[in-house]
């Protein structure tokens, strides 16, 4: 049997959790929030994890990593350029080892090097700082990083914007090779004995890679994109977080062992230590599950909206529309759908990971007389049109927290997209009220109403 500790009673963050790392041994977890706390679990019994110990930043947490040589050291990455090392130990205060600071854009990832000293931050703005921790010395950049990951036996994988996959070996030789993937890759990871690569794609693929970044093996395994993955500590399985949001469990060749679909998980961050998994949550408790291949959950139910005298829906990747039992299929995303929206008779909108399609229908039957592709800034969880249908204004809430908006005019340039706010809890919903107003709802059940004006802008 599954247990799982998620959002309840006790201690527990003001805010969502953006990362987790266990310990080697598993039995501490640290969580990190947007409230920006730290808190260190015991998570000796993964039933019932009890806060150990709490300290605070001057920014949102966003990377958490245990050093590999000292059990009791912490690295934390903030919003705010920060990275500082923590000192944890059961019995007494957490305690400030070292704080690097000044880092051009907000520090997303912490990573250790093998001998403990030497600790790798990937900046927002694309590009890892190596510093020699306890000196406190810049020991210089690898540019182009948005992701990174370092082996156990000191190599450094990172992902670039320019999809390009990267690796280094930092000390004896720093050149690198490198590897285009078939599909954008969001997360890496080594496995434990530092044998093999894998990456997390968009289209929902595993792909493994050798030392030399060779492909070893390529298995889809979900039709949702992939956000983030580990290895068991065994190495003899992986663990994918998806945008569905789900959590999957995966054996050495990607078969399936089980599925965990929660819609307050936020696995842009996921660990494993063993036999537990963790994952960052909206919730104020991390996800916390004890490993079982036999318990799965269904995935998430289909995305669907009323639409004439039916309904529009997605299947996995395709769109249809129509009356219960006669559906007839509208077009294929790429991906899996995470939303559709409709707006009178005329416009649908369905939203697949960063793609947004609107289409206009004819009057009287299910052609598609113009449609455009919007791209969003971040993957798209919610999607709402307003307006009228010759100049429908599409509204699109990411993963994450932001909510944005584009003004569609059939025969020109779509203006947008417009930031229109952000939402500390995350948008778990949006609905439509009426043609000019919707709601959005956080993960916490709070609700805003927003209104669209006469210059086709939104506001609360």
């Amino acid at each position: 049997m599954v247990r799982v500790t998620v959002g309840t009673g006790g201690p527990a963050h003001a805010a969502p959790i953006s990362c987790v790392a266990f310990r080697a041994d598993g039995g501490r977890l640290a969580s990190g929030s947007h409230d920006r706390s730290v808190i260190v679990w015991d998570t000796t019994d993964p039933g019932r994890s009890t806060m150990v110990t709490e300290f605070g930043h001057h920014a949102a947490v966003l990377s958490v990593a245990f050093n590999p040589a000292a059990a009791d050291l912490l690295a934390v990455g903030t919003a705010d350029g920060t990275a500082a090392v923590w000192r944890v130990v059961d019995d007494r205060p957490p305690s400030l080892m070292k704080l690097l600071a000044g880092h051009p854009g907000a520090v997303t990832s912490v990573a250790w090097m093998p001998d403990g000293q030497h600790l790798i931050c990937q900046i927002a703005e694309s590009r890892a700082v190596v510093w020699h921790a306890f000196d406190e010395t810049y020991l210089g950049e690898l540019p182009d990083c948005v992701r990174l990951a370092v082996s156990p036996h000191g190599l450094v994988a990172t992902v670039g914007s320019d999809r390009l996959v990267a690796v280094r070996d930092l000390w004896r030789d720093p050149g690198r090779i490198t590897y285009l993937p078939a599909a954008a890759v969001e997360d890496c990871a080594w496995s434990p004995d530092g044998s093999t690569l894998a990456l997390a794609g968009d289209n929902g693929s595993v792909e493994l890679l050798d030392l030399d970044l060779a492909p070893v093996r390529s298995v889809r395994v979900s039709d949702s994109p992939l956000r983030a993955i580990t290895w068991s500590t065994d190495g003899t399985g992986l663990i994918a977080g998806t945008y569905e949001p789900a959590l999957l469990a995966l054996d050495g060749v990607g078969r399936p062992r089980w599925r965990r679909t929660d819609p307050r998980l936020w696995p842009r961050c996921v660990a494993a230590a063993a036999g537990r998994v963790a994952s960052a949550t909206f919730a104020g408790r991390p996800h916390l599950i004890t490993r079982s291949p036999a318990v799965t959950t269904p995935p998430a139910p289909e995305p669907t909206a009323r639409f004439r005298a039916g309904v529009v829906t997605a299947t996995g990747r395709i769109v249809t529309a129509g009356p219960p039992g006669e559906r007839h299929p509208l077009w294929e995303h790429e991906t899996r759908v995470a939303a559709v929206a409709a707006a009178g008779d005329r416009v649908i909108v369905s939203a697949a990971h960063r793609d947004v399609r609107v289409m206009l229908l004819a009057g009287n039957d299910l052609a598609v007389e113009r449609g455009l592709t919007l791209r969003a800034p971040e993957p798209v969880k919610a999607v709402a049109v307003l307006g009228a249908p010759e100049a429908p204004v599409v509204v699109a809430a990411s993963h994450d927290f932001r909510l944005f908006s584009w003004q569609l005019a059939w025969h020109g340039m779509p203006t947008g997209p417009r930031l229109i706010g952000e939402f500390g809890f995350g948008i778990a919903a949006l609905t439509r009220l009426d043609d000019h107003r919707l709601t959005a709802t956080d993960h916490h059940g709070e609700m805003v109403i927003l209104a669209l004006g006469a210059d086709g802008a939104l506001s609360t």
